[in-house]
């Protein structure tokens, strides 16, 4: 699931994004507003971290802007204003959360975690392309009903393809879904765990759901017309 942090203070930034990938997140940053709201509006995020002390906008009216432009992820607000008064003013205008800065890290992770965990489960513990189905909470797959033999990090990997609405997802972006220790795995481990899970999901059957995009990454997704 995918992150934006749109915040200007790029030590906060870096701190929170360590933070949220130990949380199986990936994290975007971007430190103005016209960027932020471009990318909220275009990504389906999980959740959004908003500053709303943005040099290039004022209070809340970015966040007014996202909810007008129908943008539905959940948004943890982060105000210099300690006054009640800031913190009901942002929740009133479409935040599902608000912090007062300085914040502690580990509580943001938390609590954007948090927000990610319930929207997933208001958009449904269900997925579905063409007859391929994933059960996300019992972290079982199916393709034409017939249950595929997957593990962890295949059925992590897919679910993240499957999320990304037919987006291109980048081999990096993969590896940090599904590798968060330290030590990093040897540089092919995303081109053979692909190639081992397009064999699981797409082998025998005629319509092929996952796509590579050379030099670019890989899909999940209605084959294009």
């Amino acid at each position: 699931m995918r992150v934006l942090i749109a915040n200007s203070d790029p030590e906060l930034s870096k701190a929170a994004r360590l933070a949220l990938r130990s949380e199986s997140l990936v994290v975007e940053t971007v430190a103005e507003a016209g960027e932020a709201l471009d990318r909220a509006v275009a990504v389906p995020y999980a959740a959004i971290v908003l500053d709303l002390a943005l040099p290039d906008a004022r209070g809340v009216d970015l966040l007014k802007r996202m909810r007008r432009n129908q943008v539905a992820a959940p948004i943890l607000a982060l105000t210099d204003d300690p006054r009640p008064e800031a913190r009901i003013e942002a929740l009133r205008f479409g935040a599902d959360d608000c912090l007062v800065k300085p914040v502690l890290i580990a509580e943001l992770a938390a609590r954007v975690h948090a927000l990610a965990r319930r929207a997933a489960r208001k958009i449904g513990d269900c997925l579905e392309i063409e007859d391929l189905v994933l059960h996300c909470g019992k972290r079982r797959a199916f393709r034409a009903g017939q249950a595929l033999p997957l593990t962890e990090r295949e059925f992590v990997a897919l679910e993240h393809l499957v999320r990304a609405h037919g987006q291109p997802v980048a081999p990096t972006e993969l590896l940090d879904v599904l590798w968060h220790e330290k030590a990093r795995p040897r540089d092919n481990f995303v081109a053979v765990l692909m190639m081992r899970l397009r064999k699981k999901v797409d082998a025998g059957n005629p319509v092929k759901l996952i796509r590579t995009l050379r030099g670019v990454g890989y899909t999940a997704g209605s084959p294009p017309d």
